[in-house]
């Protein structure tokens, strides 16, 4: 945020500034607003839960979150916010001077006798009037104005956030007073926090990738799992189903910033865990409000501080380090589908087990969380091992894709024919084209038709709220063999080419590609940039005979639409000889489906067997004896395990699975110690 409103000449600081003019950004006021508003003050004191985070005497940044309930924070007079938490802070005499010392590095930061004036008070003449038991306080009072903080209230259940910076001018640690008829509170047991905080300035921010959370109070017992790296395998798994975090970042010693990022679980990718000096984590910056104030901090002061609370078990992930920005084609070759990403190199780490004083539950993810975009060294068959970018980012094409015929499979399912073609508009669009390889059986192609469906950049889109982080990039199986080269004759020098190459794909309708897709019709002009063909090379199995034995037995598990990769592979693979087997699981309103790609090709009804789900009418009776002519056994039921293991013999067999993520759960679990490769039909 920046510290120099009352010049209007230079109301952002160099880095947000930089960062601004790095994106495109026009300029625009900084909105941040001095001081405590009243009206941000009453909404704080209703927030449950505020974020705080400061910096420590190595120079570290750490950012913890407290609270659990309504009065977490409140305001005590112009512009001063006091803030009250249970913690757990002990007595520890080896550290010097009685100090308090917890798990927690923000509150550890905040309460040591290191930059503060400490008084400890000991009670004992209440004690000893009767008047109520003996209880201790620790008073800190930091000189010089204060020092520096920087929070966050947060409300998840109204997905509603206002961030603040400014100076802790004091605070208390308090033995939390025992209930009646309750044994009194040591030093083990929990204490409360309280500190007054003078707030320079505040801001409310936007609710887009909040998910909805309600929160309440959790007697907590910390317990110290690890505080040295690599991260311990507990808080790489916090991390992969983690759809929060909160940083802190700061302007040198001039203001910081606490705010959070949200997702889908899993958002935050694990880039390296090998060592005590190679631990690096990789999150997206998704489309957002444009001020850049944690970029900007980040750009002028890598200094980063991260904290990944386990809203269920109460466990939490402590992260201090420092941050790269990754811009354009840095973040795409990381991250695909990222034009703007963070990399951050853990330098230390605590986590914690049963550290919040809070548990919460999920009640609905946010509307605009994207897919969660995995990191290029995780993708099999990576789609950006041939995807080509432009300092931007923006996905260079290889050659254009124009959509000629549409037929309709099911009233969901069609079937789309494409025509290959140089870019026209690329100056090296004929080197391209001439240097593309044609396709091979199962592989897909990339096609990007953000030309037709990019509507820009907007704040927020209620009505399409993921469409702000859409790239618009999609990968369909091809399920046409693949094409032949053109061109080339012994009486012309022309080299071979694809143009006027054909492919098909067959395609679900459910999103804003395929609803494109639907819509068009004959006549209309449709194109799409193609990017490469590519896809997971252990799912094609029609070409690899020198892997398999002859006897071997080939399975293939699919479900819906995922039969698609077989429809290229299934002919060459049966006229190999390959011993095919196919377990296809597919809807009754699905069975239009089938009975298409069995009728198109010769010899797959007899290796196959159907599991039909749902409700089958009367009408589907005659499609199911279709299939059963066409030599298909046909069960109307899902899959079971019993039916996966008894296609072959055990050692002797290759499963391919292509299915949503439930079956391929339950495929992967019954085929434990097998042979199996599948490809991900998530998106």
């Amino acid at each position: 945020m920046s510290t120099n409103l009352s010049d209007s000449r230079y109301p952002w600081h160099h880095g947000e500034v930089t960062m601004q003019r790095l994106l495109g950004v026009p300029y625009f006021d900084n909105p941040t607003t001095r001081g405590l508003p009243m009206e941000y003050g009453l909404w704080m004191a209703q927030s449950p839960l505020f974020a705080l985070g400061t910096v420590d005497e190595k120079g570290h940044l750490w950012t913890t979150i407290l609270g659990g309930q309504p009065g977490t924070t409140r305001p005590i007079a112009a512009g001063v916010l006091a803030l009250s938490s249970l913690a757990h802070l002990e007595r520890r005499p080896e550290e010097g001077n009685g100090e308090r010392i917890g798990f927690d590095p923000v509150l550890e930061a905040l309460f040591s006798d290191k930059g503060s004036r400490i008084s400890e008070a000991d009670d004992g003449k209440r004690e000893a009037s009767g008047d109520g038991p003996s209880h201790d306080a620790r008073v800190v009072n930091h000189g010089g104005g204060g020092k520096q903080v920087s929070g966050l209230a947060i409300n998840l259940e109204t997905r509603s956030r206002v961030k603040l910076a400014g100076r802790m001018l004091g605070g208390a640690v308090l033995a939390r007073q025992p209930e009646e008829n309750a044994a009194a509170v040591g030093d083990e047991g929990p204490v409360n926090v309280q500190m007054a905080v003078a707030v320079d300035e505040t801001l409310g921010n936007c609710p887009k990738y909040l998910n909805r959370k309600i929160v309440w109070p959790h007697e907590a017992s910390p317990t110290l799992v690890s505080d040295v790296l690599p991260l311990p395998p507990e808080a790489v798994a916090l991390i992969g189903k983690s759809d929060i975090f909160l940083i802190t970042s700061r302007h040198g010693t001039e203001t910081m910033d606490t705010n959070v990022r949200g997702g889908a679980p899993g958002f935050v990718r694990v880039f390296s865990n090998s060592g005590a000096d190679d631990v690096s984590l990789v999150y997206p910056e998704y489309s957002g409000n444009q001020l850049y104030q944690t970029l900007g901090n980040l750009k002028s002061d890598p200094t980063v501080g991260i904290t990944f609370p386990d809203f269920e078990t109460g466990d939490i992930l402590y992260v201090t380090g420092r941050a790269e920005i990754l811009i354009g084609a840095d973040a795409a070759s990381v991250l695909p589908h990222s034009k703007l990403a963070v990399r951050v190199k853990v330098e230390a780490a605590r986590f914690v087990r049963d550290g919040l004083p809070f548990r919460g539950r999920l009640l609905d993810q946010s509307p605009y969380n994207p897919p969660v975009r995995k990191l290029t060294r995780e993708i099999n068959g990576s789609d950006s091992g041939f995807i080509k970018t432009d300092a931007d980012g923006k996905a260079t094409s290889v050659a254009t894709a124009t959509l000629i015929r549409k037929s309709a499979v099911t009233p969901t399912i069609s079937r789309y024919t494409f025509r290959l073609a140089p870019d026209p508009s690329s100056s090296r669009s004929s080197d391209e084209f001439s240097n593309l390889k044609p396709w091979r059986a199962g592989q897909h192609v990339l096609l990007d038709f953000s030309a037709k469906l990019d509507r820009g950049y907007s704040h927020m889109r209620e009505h399409d709220p993921r469409s702000l982080n859409d790239d618009y990039i999609r990968s369909f199986t091809i399920t046409s063999p693949p094409a032949p080269l053109t061109g080339h004759t012994a009486e012309t020098e022309q080299p071979e080419s694809l143009t006027g190459a054909e492919f098909e794909i067959t395609v679900r309708k459910q999103g804003p590609v395929t609803n494109l897709l639907a819509g068009w019709n004959p006549g209309s002009s449709l194109e799409a940039a193609v990017l490469g063909f590519g896809g997971e090379e252990d799912m094609r199995f029609a070409d690899t005979t020198a892997e398999a034995d002859a006897d071997d037995d080939t399975v293939v598990v699919a479900a819906g639409v995922g039969i698609t990769p077989l429809m290229a592979q299934a002919q060459p693979a049966l006229e190999s000889g390959r011993r095919l087997k196919v377990l296809w699981s597919l809807r009754a309103d699905d069975l239009p489906l089938a009975v298409d790609v069995l009728g198109r090709l010769d010899g797959l009804g007899t290796t196959t067997k159907l599991f039909v789900t749902g409700a089958v009418d009367a009408g589907q009776d005659a499609e199911i004896e279709n299939l059963r002519r066409l030599g298909a056994q046909v069960h109307t039921r899902r899959i079971e395990k019993a039916d996966v293991l008894a296609e072959g013999v055990a050692g002797r067999r290759r499963f391919y699975v292509c299915t949503g993520p439930s079956l391929r759960r339950s495929v992967l679990e019954w085929t434990v110690g097998e042979y199996v490769k599948f490809e991900s039909f998530d998106y």
